[in-house]
């Protein structure tokens, strides 16, 4: 084939091209304000076209460029149409070097470059059409979203007016300038902007964008006036059964969110959204055989997703399968490159179930790798306390302060901690700390109490006053404000405060032991008595109720009594011996034969 023939069917399989493209409105005249749509069948006589077009050029002599302004354009166009951007791109720039006055070719470059986010050329492309054709809708709709993209949300708004002062009933605009509207925070004329949209035309997006705006809003009623309709001329639209079934969930309507959920998974059984948000709301309501069973059909489709295996562990531990629960917690470690957070939650799910001695295994690798780890430090003070060990505990929350030292729960449990250890000053120092922050009336319970303990025993009266001032129902402070009295012999108050707190509290034992020493000291030995025998067999505090009633039998002379009283009371509880053998009131039998057999 000569060349000038090579020639003429090369411009022949262009026309070609072009006519095709221009059936489908993707030509060289097109102007596009979103990516163009272009069917498979079109694209594949396209396709065999520009193969032959390869292959003509193959045989035209020179390297001269024989495609005009329009071949370029077309090309550029269908394979922008095919999301082709690069190659795109290469034509529109052949093209403007062509004919660079161009504003069809400028903003279809626009385009392109916006799809390969390259968001400032694609702006100044716009900006030079725009120089030389000053009313380009399109234009000025693609400007507000890359200004939209850029987040100048106020800049996109003046484009999208901009396009609807030349036509007032353009949807995307209309559209794009309430979604700016409301990114912006102007909520009020953004629902305003939608809501002229959806009075003439079913727009699924202004609809969406509705439900979105008034769910975020805690306005659920009316997020879901827009959703059901939504629902009602879009059947299968996913996201509006999500955002519904959230909605229901919200208001406690489960059964109809448990709807929409499956309504998605009718549509699309593989949507592990719908499926974890339907597993959830069934665990919410204690289905737990529906539960799990969404979260196990997850596993099947994504065996290391891990929310559905966090829900899963859940679930199983709820139910007591605490053996699967720690299957779940490994398949987890292993399938996670970093496994720290994975191992905190196995090492918790030993805490609960008891089995401490493994979770302090998995705190203490925990925190071998990172020593500031202050979850795995809570639970490891939580294991030594419960130990008993309480220094160690204290020394793991001091650890936690270090780098928290205004951690609210760390400073509380030093606090106790310190009070458990005997480390009053310590105690009360942390206690202060946590009064900066909070004069939550614990807090100053816990000061008077270690004022006390300290002996400073007027502040801890005052505090104990201050409380009952805010609060006249507080057994607690009444109680300190009791024993305070009975420390500086101020017996009769002493006894009216323990009698308020009893008011409130009538079978606390500490505080009628309490009440029983200030009669006691009084020498007003009947009404401690009287006050000791209130104290009931089952309670942890009976057995000294007991050993002060046979102090008080003692001081009576009434040794036989004194006896028989402590004789059981050893018997029960062999600490009370030392106590006995110590006891001032017991020196005048401690040579008796009976007491030295008790206390031997």
């Amino acid at each position: 084939m000569s060349a000038n023939s090579a020639l003429v069917k090369f411009k022949m399989v262009n026309g070609l091209i072009g006519s095709i493209l221009e059936e489908n409105r993707v030509s060289f005249r097109t102007l596009f304000p979103k990516l163009p749509q272009i069917d498979t069948e079109v694209r594949s006589k396209i396709e065999k076209l520009l193969d032959s077009r390869e292959r003509i050029k193959g045989e035209i002599d020179g390297d001269d460029d024989f495609e005009d302004f329009t071949d370029d354009l077309n090309l550029a166009n269908y394979f922008l149409a095919c999301r082709k951007f690069s190659e795109s791109l290469r034509y529109y720039e052949s093209a403007l070097v062509k004919n660079p006055q161009s504003y069809s070719a400028l903003c279809n470059k626009g385009l392109c470059l916006f799809k390969l986010s390259k968001l400032d050329e694609a702006l100044t492309c716009y900006d030079e059409a725009l120089t030389t054709y000053k009313n380009i809708p399109e234009a000025f709709f693609m400007k507000g979203k890359i200004m939209f993209a850029k987040q100048n949300f106020s800049e996109a708004i003046k484009q999208f007016q901009n396009i609807l002062e030349l036509e007032s009933e353009n949807l995307d605009a209309k559209f794009y300038l309430g979604k700016s509207q409301i990114k912006i925070g102007n909520i009020q004329d953004g629902v305003s902007t939608l809501e002229s949209i959806i009075a003439n035309n079913d727009h699924g997006d202004s609809l969406l964008l509705l439900g979105q705006t008034f769910t975020k809003q805690n306005e659920s009623q009316k997020a879901l006036i827009y959703l059901n309709k939504l629902a009602e001329i879009s059947p299968n639209h996913v996201e509006a059964h999500l955002l519904l079934g959230k909605t229901y969930v919200e208001i406690n309507n489960f059964n109809d969110a448990i709807a929409h959920f499956e309504k998605v998974l009718n549509k699309t059984p593989n949507n592990i959204e719908a499926r974890i948000l339907l597993g959830k709301t069934h665990m919410d309501i204690n289905n737990t055989n529906e539960a799990m069973s969404n979260f196990d059909k997850i596993l099947e489709i994504s065996p290391n997703h891990k929310e559905a295996l966090n829900y899963k562990i859940e679930l199983l531990e709820k139910n007591g399968k605490l053996d699967e629960a720690i299957e779940c917690c490994d398949h987890l470690v292993d399938s996670t490159s970093e496994p720290r957070e994975q191992l905190l939650k196995k090492g918790i799910l030993l805490f609960n179930n008891n089995k401490t001695a493994d979770a302090l295994t998995i705190f203490n690798g925990v925190l071998g790798k990172t020593k500031t780890n202050n979850i795995a430090l809570i639970y490891k003070a939580r294991i030594f306390a419960q130990k008993q060990e309480f220094q160690e505990a204290l020394l793991c929350i001091e650890n936690i302060l270090k780098s928290e030292p205004d951690n609210m729960e760390a400073l509380e449990n030093a606090a106790e901690l310190s009070l458990k250890v005997g480390n009053y000053e310590n105690g009360l120092s942390y206690t202060n700390q946590l009064l900066s922050k909070s004069s939550s009336t614990s807090i100053l319970e816990r000061k008077s109490h270690l004022l006390s303990i300290l002996g400073r025993h007027e502040e801890a009266g005052q505090i104990a006053m201050k409380i009952i001032q805010t609060n006249k129902n507080n057994p607690n402070a009444f109680y300190e404000l009791g024993k305070t009295h009975l420390i500086l012999n101020n017996f009769e108050k002493a006894i009216d405060s323990f009698e308020k707190a009893l008011s409130m509290n009538p079978l606390d034992s500490n505080i009628i032991l309490k009440k029983s020493m200030a009669f006691f000291s009084q020498q007003k030995y009947e009404d401690a008595i009287l006050c000791l025998e209130q104290i009931p067999e089952n309670d942890d505090r009976y057995y000294y109720a007991q050993y002060q009633k046979s102090k008080i039998q003692m001081i009576q002379g009434n040794t036989k009594q004194a006896m028989e009283i402590l004789s059981k009371v050893i018997k029960t509880n062999k600490t009370f011996k030392e106590i006995a053998s110590n006891e001032v009131i017991f020196e005048s039998i401690s040579n008796m034969f009976e007491f030295k057999e008790l206390i031997k």
